[in-house]
């Protein structure tokens, strides 16, 4: 599946979420799919969450359940990454531009990634008064706590030699000849594998070490609160904080009530 909305660098708007969460389905579904490929058109593999519409988001009336209309939005992309880890297919991403916040959060959430060399990664949202909310169980999985906290807490974008290096990506490749040599590759020996055994493989995997309770309820709970607390940040901190980045500033935090 391919993200084509280079206007906007593939940012993860509603529409977007909701394209990538159907594609998904129907990949799971066609029996003939055996690889689920992720790639992307334009300089941006994807610049992550959509704030250009931020105060159309905070205008949107609390729904019958009480909950934020924001917690609800940002839970979805969580669905949407829930569903791709739990995916009996295996997943590759293949990474041509810069992977930011929630495009760097599904990255980390495919069983392979394959990126060219050049291309910028990172998790930004504390620099706008954000939380990287649905993304970081994934992130934290694929390269482990430490890393997680030193690029969430800086927001620091590091080179695609440096997430090749902390195994953010699995393959690195020079030019887009070398790239798309390494998806046949990759893919070829993903479909050389029986079905049924990559399948097992993938559950293996993600319950090992007593998670199962994790991955089957722990994980849910954890990513419904994260909401909340993307939506408490939307609605306080990051007003100053999106305002400076868009002034091209440096947020006061201090004037934050």
């Amino acid at each position: 599946m391919v993200l084509n909305r280079p206007d906007s660098r593939n940012a993860l708007s509603r529409e977007m979420v909701e394209s990538l969460m159907q594609a998904l389905d129907y990949a799971v579904a066609e029996k003939q799919v055996r690889v689920i490929v992720f790639a992307a058109i334009g300089k941006a593999f994807c610049a992550g969450g959509n704030i250009g519409n931020v105060h159309d988001r905070l205008a949107e009336p609390v729904g019958q359940n009480g909950r934020d209309p924001i917690a609800i939005g940002n839970r979805f992309y969580g669905k949407f990454l829930e569903s791709l880890a739990r995916s009996p297919k295996p997943t590759v991403a293949v990474v041509q531009g810069a992977a930011m916040g929630g495009g760097a959060g599904l990255v980390c959430a495919v069983d392979i990634a394959i990126a060219i060399s050049g291309v910028k990664f990172g998790f930004p949202e504390t620099s706008i008064g954000l939380v990287p909310a649905q993304i970081l169980p994934f992130v934290a999985a694929r390269i482990g706590i430490q890393q997680a906290r030193r690029m969430m807490l800086t927001g620091e974008r590091v080179s695609s030699e440096t997430a090749f290096r902390i195994g953010l990506v699995d393959y690195l490749e020079q030019d887009e000849h070398a790239l798309e040599t390494r998806l046949n590759q990759v893919t070829a020996a993903l479909k050389h594998g029986g079905p049924k055994a990559l399948e097992n493989t993938k559950v293996m995997l993600r319950t090992l070490f007593g998670l199962r309770e994790w991955q089957e309820q722990g994980l849910s709970e954890y990513l419904d609160n994260a909401a909340d607390v993307f939506a408490a940040q939307l609605r306080s901190e990051a007003l100053e904080g999106i305002e400076a980045a868009r002034a091209r500033r440096t947020p006061v935090w201090d004037c934050v009530k």
